[in-house]
């Protein structure tokens, strides 16, 4: 008698597991560009002030690269025309009158984040709601990045960086070391066929600050006499300098701009992130050579995990 109890209790929590499992919603890999937002919208809302505000906020170019390069790219569609298709994008959002603000993870796929946005909120909440989400989204997409190099990365690297700067860069394996001093630490990688050149380094140095001098002109200064010193080109007399004659901005510690390769013919964006660590500002940089090309994905990694 007990045993047939037992049986019966053991097929009754097998079906009980095979129908949980049956009704789990199983999802696919998301699709699409970190970068890219299918945005459902209808028309006259998209070619109107929302619309505007839209595209000033999510297309804003992105400072520091030499040729106009967007922050997020936005495909418009109509309601109607969403259909399958489109539901595993990485980046979802719906904007109408029937919406209230809001987001939801994986509804269609993993790794995926939906977005609602109230089209009939006036104009000075509609941006605000805007400003928010470009906000998330951006932060989510350094998450990404930075959690993907986390999982894969020269250990050994970082540990050092660690143990002599006190802040963690994840540096992707495919950069060779090439100079580990006490308060210097360079990598490069350099790809080089007919049909790219694709060169990178990324710099990690500190020093103690003077009090009497500009904090930001101590660290370009800094900064170019190290690279004058350990980034040459490969003509005699040519090495690395941050451009002055373009813009650098700053926001909280983040600085992005141009380099050039003085008396040679050189020159691509920087991303430089200052941080204090105990009394000594600690500089991690990050440059790249890639004649022709979008230069955006390169940047944004660098943002991520210098």
């Amino acid at each position: 008698m007990k045993v047939k109890k037992f049986l019966t209790f053991f097929l009754l929590i097998t079906l009980f597991s095979c129908n949980e499992s049956s009704t789990k919603k199983i999802l696919t890999d998301s699709t699409g560009e970190q970068n890219e937002i299918i945005l459902v919208i209808d028309d006259n809302v998209w070619e109107g002030a929302k619309g505007d505000t839209l595209r000033k906020i999510f297309q804003l170019e992105i400072d520091g690269l030499p040729q106009a390069e967007q922050f997020f790219n936005l495909v418009q569609i109509n309601p109607s025309e969403f259909s399958r298709f489109f539901k595993t994008h990485k980046n979802i959002m719906f904007i109408g009158k029937d919406y209230k603000d809001s987001y939801t993870k994986n509804k269609w796929a993993k790794n995926q984040i939906v977005m609602y946005l109230n089209s009939t909120s006036n104009e000075h909440e509609f941006k605000k709601s805007c400003v928010k989400t470009f906000n998330f989204l951006y932060r989510k997409e350094l998450e990404n990045i930075r959690a993907s190099y986390k999982m894969s990365h020269n250990t050994e690297a970082r540990k050092q960086i660690k143990e002599t700067f006190g802040i963690n860069v994840f540096l992707p394996t495919e950069y060779y070391v090439s100079l580990k001093e006490k308060n210097i630490f360079i990598s490069d990688f350099h790809s080089f066929n007919e049909k790219q050149d694709l060169l990178k380094y990324i710099l990690i140095y500190d020093f103690l600050p003077d009090d009497n001098e500009n904090i930001q002109k101590q660290i370009v200064r800094k900064i170019d006499s190290i690279l004058k010193q350990k980034i040459k080109g490969s003509i005699e007399g040519t090495y690395v300098q941050i451009d002055k004659r373009m813009p650098i901005t700053e926001i909280n510690g983040l600085y992005r701009g141009m380099w050039t390769l003085e008396n040679g013919f050189m020159a691509g964006p920087f991303i430089m992130k200052s941080r204090y660590i105990e009394d000594r500002i600690v500089i991690s940089l990050g440059l790249v050579f890639h004649p022709n090309e979008n230069k955006r994905e390169y940047v944004r990694i660098f943002e991520a995990i210098l």
